[in-house]
């Protein structure tokens, strides 16, 4: 038996600490009162109830590894991009990992993330899916519900056998959903078909609206202002801090959940309700009634801490075992298993030419519609210019080509389409990294530097590609295209490069990388671009971009 003596061990009931000394195995078997208290404060695991490990470009081997230091030891995971490049039979491969971390899944809904009209992806999940893995009890949760179009629609569709398909599987598990700018009788609708979380980006108004109405909100980062602060606290337990999407070198640099509960205390909130939000409200949430919580018969999953304010972790304990000490510098260590071709070849798109990215358009004026990148966000609009057309082509000075090239062997046309606010010096990205369907998705200043990113990332085998007059560098993402077989310092540095391209190339944003990724994502506002042309999120139709009429 082991025992942390004369601690200040948290209390979730009062949300505050008391001296005590726990003794404990694999799970807490007492917790004693103490007449005086150590200068470290024990609180439970962190636990992420929203997040996806794709995000960090790793398997969930190295992410276990890595953001056990930072006090995560529970979360739930929503692999939709795995799943969307292989299917369920990849889903299960990805779940059989070996992992460090208590890590549960979500049944992916959003595969694809609208439907195969709209874009092609390597996996779809429809109602038998859904019956097949809520059979596996890693699976406690239904992931986001991301298509409100489809949701708020009359009639059947996919979005809706999925949701009833879960419901009728497993009545007792929460369904996870994603609904920025719903509100009013729009969002009381989406509520009603069971979804009753939103983990997207919030406003004092829509914080209150939504838990009113009976939602629970999953806050992550780019959530956290003075002003969302002061409305959370209105609703205590009503809410959980989540990370959604980490990238390799935020993770490296920042941290995980840990950087989100520094930043909600910077702004205001009190160390102890920040702690209830990351620990005992996410359990309840996903009933997980064996964690989240120092008490006789939990899961003996502890972070010490030297401080509050600063949330400065000392150790971290998993199931009674010491996982990470600073000061020995105990670090955990796992090896991944060998993949096979079916893993590591995956792209199965035949070479472009720099024709395929040419702007086609006939003769004449024309009213064009641009995909308009909105910084600093993942927002774009729709922007219409009238343009003259002489040579049958499109092309200005601050116009980039945007275009996501089909990877799944249908060698599907190439449908470029043009953008603004893009790159403002010569060069283009390419990336196998794109949400949701992870087709080549590339941003270039013109067709010929379109056509060496998108041959490298096929050469290569899925990766991050950026081409210039100075020459090219890349990322391998061998396992799908999607996650990287390297350690995640050297990952978390190549991203950082990444970024830096990114910026030094005028593309505008707080999350560069990110916010490239999700052009391709045609259910987050208001326009993206598909491997089958331009996408209206709001209508779920196609645009064609040399007529807005």
């Amino acid at each position: 038996m082991k025992r942390l003596e004369h601690c200040q061990v948290y209390q979730s009931a009062r949300r505050g600490f008391a001296p005590a000394t726990i003794l404990f195995d694999d799970r807490v078997q007492s917790v004693s009162p103490s007449e005086k208290g150590g200068g470290r404060y024990v609180v439970p695991g962190f636990i992420d109830i929203h997040m996806h490990i794709e995000s960090s470009m790793t398997t969930p081997t190295e992410f276990s590894r890595v953001t056990l230091p930072h006090g995560t030891t529970t979360i739930v995971a929503d692999c939709h991009e795995v799943t969307n490049v292989f299917g369920i039979e990849g889903l299960g491969q990805f779940m059989g990992l070996e992992v460090l971390n208590d890590t549960f899944y979500a049944v992916p809904s959003s595969v694809p993330a609208t439907s195969s009209l709209l874009e092609t992806c390597g996996g779809t999940i429809d109602g038998p899916e859904v019956r097949r893995l809520a059979k596996d009890r890693r699976i406690i949760c239904l992931g986001e519900v991301m298509n409100a179009h489809d949701l708020l629609a009359d009639g059947d569709n996919r979005t809706k056998r999925i949701i009833q398909v879960f419901r009728e599987s497993r009545p007792e598990c929460p369904i996870e959903g994603h609904c920025p700018r719903l509100s009013g009788s729009d969002l009381d609708r989406f509520i009603a078909s069971g979804v009753d979380s939103d983990h997207c980006q919030q406003t004092p108004s829509s914080i209150r609206e939504r838990v009113e109405k009976g939602m629970f909100l999953e806050i992550q980062y780019k959530s956290l202002t003075r002003e969302n602060i002061d409305a959370l606290k209105e609703f205590p337990g009503f809410f959980s801090f989540v990370t959604d999407d980490v990238m390799p070198d935020t993770l490296m640099g920042e941290g995980q959940l840990d950087r989100v509960l520094r930043k909600a205390i910077r702004l205001g909130m009190r160390p102890e309700d920040v702690i209830y939000a990351a620990t005992w409200a996410p359990a309840v949430r996903m009933h997980l009634v064996d964690r989240g919580m120092i008490a006789p018969g939990k899961l003996a999953d502890f972070v010490v801490l030297d401080d509050l304010d600063s949330l400065s972790i000392a150790q971290v304990y998993k199931r009674g075992k010491l996982v990470y000490d600073r000061d020995a510098e105990l670090v955990p260590h796992v090896t991944l298993p060998s993949f096979g071709s079916g893993i590591l070849q995956s792209v199965r798109r035949d070479l472009v030419r720099a024709d395929d990215f040419v702007l086609r358009i006939p003769n004449g004026s024309h009213q064009v519609v641009h995909v308009d990148h909105e910084a600093p966000g993942t927002l774009t609009r729709k922007t219409i210019r009238t343009v003259t057309v002489t040579d049958g082509t499109y092309h200005a000075p601050d116009v980039s080509i945007l275009a996501s090239v089909e990877r799944y062997g249908h060698q599907a046309p190439v449908v470029p389409v043009p953008m603004l606010h893009g790159l403002s010096k010569p060069g283009a990205i390419c990336s196998s990294w794109s949400h949701d369907s992870h087709n080549l998705l590339v941003m270039a200043s013109d067709a010929k530097f379109a056509a060496l990113a998108v041959n490298l990332v096929i050469k290569r085998q899925g990766g991050i590609a950026t081409v210039d007059p100075k020459g090219e560098q890349f990322v391998p993402l061998a396992y799908g295209g999607i996650v990287s077989l390297e350690p995640m310092d050297r990952l978390g540095k190549e991203i950082l490069q990444v970024r830096a391209w990114l910026r030094d190339h005028g593309y505008q944003a707080d999350d560069e990388v990110m916010s490239f990724a999700v052009l391709a994502l045609p259910v987050s506002p208001v326009v993206k671009v598909s491997d089958k042309g331009i996408v209206d999120v709001a209508t779920g139709t196609l645009i064609d971009w040399r007529d807005a009429e």
